[in-house]
């Protein structure tokens, strides 16, 4: 009989691991990208995930069989994204395989810039927020706040709070046309810019679930960088049912080239009001 060695029984045990965490993921959650609804149904299996990761599904079986090879931590970390582990869960991944911790910067990243946080609050009373390349607000001032509490729960995203949220469709007005169309389009091209961020793809995939953006994202084939200038239209309840209309302007700031920088400022000549007036 073959007697394993110890590296590869490891690589065996966190396999079988790999498969629970796998099984547990339905393909609706594992996104779009995956061939549309009609095919979204059953369990991820080796090869949808290999498709999500960007590599071969003979390199991803290795992983699942505990065959030893040079898995980088970008390839881990895709893993582990697209999976949805957790934190202890990314942790035994890396360890059972390469017996290295995940990148302390995947689990801890770089705050803004004291400077660009300062600036931030400075543009009280307009709106504004600090947004990563995947749309996640990793800061807001206090009007952003006041105009849109949503930035103050957990984890927030632009991107998910505009397309998937129920109230957005009521509070952003003209949604389809000024807002997904757009949004999408910017998707396109920061997918392309970066096909291999499982961030990305995740965020795709979950926008994709929803029948309007999956419909708009098929027949439409525009991009957009930034928005810059975008000038729309808000039915927001901080403005008790008026109609606002603001512009919103994309700075990039120079030392944090993977931020975005956007100032919300109102296109009528009103300058006080309660609405302009940060929560306390």
């Amino acid at each position: 009989m073959l007697e394993l060695t110890a590296p590869l029984a490891e690589g065996q045990a966190v396999g079988r691991l790999l498969r629970a965490w796998r099984h547990r993921m339905d393909r609706r959650s594992a996104h779009g990208s995956l061939g549309g609804p009609h095919r979204s149904r059953g369990r991820l299996s080796q090869a949808d995930v290999a498709r999500l990761t960007g590599v071969s599904e003979g390199w991803y079986r290795a992983l699942e069989t505990g065959t030893r090879r040079d898995f980088s931590d970008a390839f881990l970390q895709a893993v582990a994204d697209v999976l949805r582990l957790d934190e202890a869960e990314r942790l035994t991944l890396f360890l059972g395989v390469s017996g290295r911790r995940p990148p302390e910067e995947h689990t801890a990243p770089s705050p803004p810039p004291a400077g660009v946080l300062d600036l931030l609050e400075v543009q009280n009373p307009h709106p504004a927020y600090l947004s990563d390349e995947s749309w996640n607000v990793v800061a807001a001032n206090a009007t952003m706040a006041h105009w849109f509490p949503w930035v103050r729960e957990p984890r927030p995203n632009l991107m998910r709070w505009v397309l998937l949220a129920p109230e957005a469709r009521t509070q952003l007005l003209d949604w389809e046309d000024d807002f997904a169309r757009v949004y999408l389009a910017m998707l396109r091209i920061a997918a392309n810019r970066n096909p291999g961020s499982p961030h990305l793809r995740a965020l795709i995939g979950d926008l994709l679930t929803d029948a309007d953006c999956r419909r708009i994202w098929s027949d439409e084939h525009g991009v957009v960088e930034h928005p810059d200038g975008h000038r729309i239209r808000l039915r927001l309840p901080v403005h008790e049912g008026a109609v606002v209309e603001v512009t919103s302007q994309v700075l990039l700031p120079v030392g944090s080239r993977d931020l975005r920088f956007v100032i919300v400022t109102r296109n009528d000549a009103a300058t006080a009001g309660p609405d302009r007036r940060p929560a306390p």
